[in-house]
């Protein structure tokens, strides 16, 4: 049996544009603990009536209309970057941004930054952030 090779969470970075040209991507600290990205599409759906046996339920046929990635981070509040993603969050501009999964290749595309959170539970609880990244257009896979 050969066992699958193990991906950490540590591997997978959320790498944000710079917009120079040539463009560098770097991670930043205030995505610390927890990253994600999902993938969903809108849908058309159909019934397609059965000719032949036209009492019997028909099956649904579905037609993907629409693409979007969502990007989701979270940790202990980095405060040095807190204006930067407060200006980010603020503004219509899209960045281009980067999911990379170590060592298989990354996602990338361009994202708004669509929810901003900032919290504590209490006095002596560390302050956490969290934020969601919605993307802007076509987002595509390089494989490393």
């Amino acid at each position: 049996m050969t066992a699958v090779p193990r991906v950490t969470g540590s591997k997978l970075l959320v790498q944000i544009g710079n917009g120079a040209d040539p463009e560098t991507f770097d991670h930043d600290c205030l995505i610390n603990t927890k990253r994600g990205v999902q993938f969903t599409s809108e849908t058309n759906e159909s019934i397609m009536p059965d000719c032949d046996n036209p009492e019997d339920p028909a099956w649904k046929s579905v037609t993907k209309d629409g693409l979007q990635a969502t990007i989701s981070g979270a940790g202990m509040l980095y405060a040095a970057s807190l204006g930067e993603w407060w200006d980010w969050y603020n503004g219509d501009d899209a960045k281009n941004v980067r999911f990379n999964v170590t060592p298989a290749g990354y996602w990338q595309g361009a994202f708004k930054l669509t929810q901003f959170e900032v919290t504590s539970d209490g006095n002596k609880d560390t302050a956490t952030s969290t934020v969601t990244l919605v993307s802007d257009g076509a987002v595509t896979w390089t494989a490393v």
